[in-house]
């Protein structure tokens, strides 16, 4: 008996959450490409709650992070220093933001220190950026050449030099971003699409269950 009642159990953990997931994925595509008064209202609703949802998740991160760190403060852990910037800087933003993201608080603390960080970060990436082109310039086969045959142009394009060496340069330079550069990213962004739909269906179908706590697929 007792087998019966956890496979029941088992069972309706599974497909409860899958047929909800289908019920509201499918309300939602429905809504998407029909104008149907009572579908638009539920679809409405059901974003609505989503953004609440993830208003109380962030909520959850938030807390999640000061217990961490809290704990690597008490423990005098490697770093606890840098745990102790983290939660005083998570605090004031935090009481900063509650009248407003507008405040001064939180303006003070975007344009003079999230600013600079991130100026700095990205200073940095330009070294991996240049040790990437580096390696990307050997010479190791025709598509290799043709590839730093169009880096130069487009790097002679961007500046004046490249108008006075000739004006075939910019011309070659806004061919290159127009057609190839763009035929690729449109091919990029075709395939992720497609990779979308594909992700979305399986969900809908029951093939792929992330929302039933088995972290994946259910085959």
């Amino acid at each position: 008996m007792r087998r019966i009642v956890n496979a029941v159990a088992l069972g309706m953990k599974r497909s409860v959450p899958m047929a909800i997931a289908m019920a509201i994925g499918s309300l939602m595509l429905v809504d998407f490409f029909f104008d149907e008064p009572h579908i638009n209202a539920l679809g409405s609703f059901f974003v609505e709650s989503a953004v609440i949802v993830v208003a109380f998740a962030l909520l959850l991160g938030l807390l999640n992070v000061l217990i961490v760190h809290g704990r690597k403060i008490a423990r005098r852990e490697e770093g606890w220093l840098y745990s102790i910037c983290l939660v005083i800087i998570a605090l004031v933003v935090l009481v900063g933001g509650i009248p407003g993201p507008e405040t001064s608080t939180v303006k003070w603390i975007f344009d003079n220190v999230q600013f600079p960080l991130q100026a700095a970060t990205f200073s940095l990436l330009a070294f991996y950026v240049a040790t990437a082109a580096y390696r990307g310039f050997r010479l190791r086969s025709l598509e290799s050449l043709a590839f730093i045959a169009a880096v130069i142009v487009v790097l002679l394009g961007q500046v004046p030099a490249g108008r006075y060496l000739s004006e075939f340069v910019p011309a070659a330079k806004e061919w290159i971003l127009d057609v190839p550069s763009t035929a690729g990213v449109r091919g990029i962004i075709i395939g992720v699409t497609l990779g979308t739909i594909a992700t979305g269906v399986r969900v809908l179908m029951g093939i792929d269950r992330p929302y039933g706590g088995e972290g994946g697929s259910s085959q």
